[in-house]
């Protein structure tokens, strides 16, 4: 299966991204998964000191940073609105050099690279990093509580896809921008809709996004996601939302998304519930 990936699959770096504030912590551990050390990022809600009994859901970002400064960007506004609780953002930087699509590709998505050599999604391997290891450390050492949330951008949104049906219970809500599936629409499409079809992800909240002048490719697979989540969303039980993001390209479509996703995710669950 054909799935070579251009250089803009990867996350740039924006002028944005000079501005954003550093984690209020940093960490890593050899992942016995992944047979190698892997670095994360903690950033805590506003108050998190100040109120040592309180929980709170935790968002983990794939691409972070910089990507995780983004999402706790705009959970803190909507945070100091009163939209959405108080978040903790735990941000997985990606390894590049080949390894990010090894981590976020799914073992059924096979292709030759540029050099003749084959490659075979790992992203099974990677599910057993968040799922084993880095989540039980952060519940382990944050005052973190239900739900989970999972944010996945570009190659990251495959990722987000696929762990519907391989760890449904994982997560309580996916974030999904920008998936890079022009390549593989239809067999990512298809392990959604079979995800769905056997009830994988009930009660959980699934949120798909494209920026608006994101290019042809990046919207016929949001266009093929959305088919999905139109058709087979309701009998899974899986509440959902779909949205262009007004102005975005590629490398914004997280930060501007964001606001969106996090009021849909919690539009039914009162702040600090």
């Amino acid at each position: 299966m054909a799935a070579l990936l251009p250089a803009s699959a990867g996350v740039a770096a924006s002028a944005q991204d000079a501005t954003l504030t550093p984690p209020d912590a940093t960490g890593q551990f050899h992942s016995a998964a992944l047979g190698e050390v892997r670095a994360f990022t903690v950033r805590l809600p506003a108050g998190y000191a100040r109120a040592p009994r309180q929980r709170y859901p935790v968002v983990y970002v794939l691409d972070g940073p910089p990507l995780d400064a983004h999402t706790a960007q705009g959970a803190a506004t909507l945070a100091a609105t009163g939209q959405a609780p108080g978040l903790i953002v735990v941000g997985i930087p990606n390894m590049q050099r080949g390894a990010r699509a090894r981590d976020f590709l799914p073992p059924f998505l096979s292709f030759t690279r540029r050099d003749g050599s084959p490659f075979t999604g790992g992203a099974d391997r990677f599910l057993r990093f968040l799922r084993d290891e880095l989540v039980p450390r952060i519940e382990r050492d944050y005052r973190a509580a239900r739900p989970r949330l999972l944010v996945g951008h570009s190659l990251g949104a495959i990722f987000v896809s696929y762990s519907v049906g391989a760890a449904p219970a994982v997560f309580d809500a996916r974030f999904a921008h920008s998936p890079a599936i022009w390549r593989d629409e239809d067999a990512v499409a298809a392990d959604l809709t079979r995800s769905l079809t056997a009830g994988h992800g009930r009660g959980t909240f699934f949120y798909l996004s494209v920026g608006e002048k994101e290019g042809g490719g990046l919207g016929e697979g949001y266009a093929k996601l959305h088919a999905v989540l139109r058709t087979r969303a309701a009998g899974a039980g899986l509440r959902w939302r779909a949205e262009v993001t007004p102005g975005a390209v590629h490398e914004t479509n997280v930060r501007l998304a964001t606001p969106s996703a996090l009021r849909a995710a919690f539009a039914t669950r009162p702040p600090g519930a």
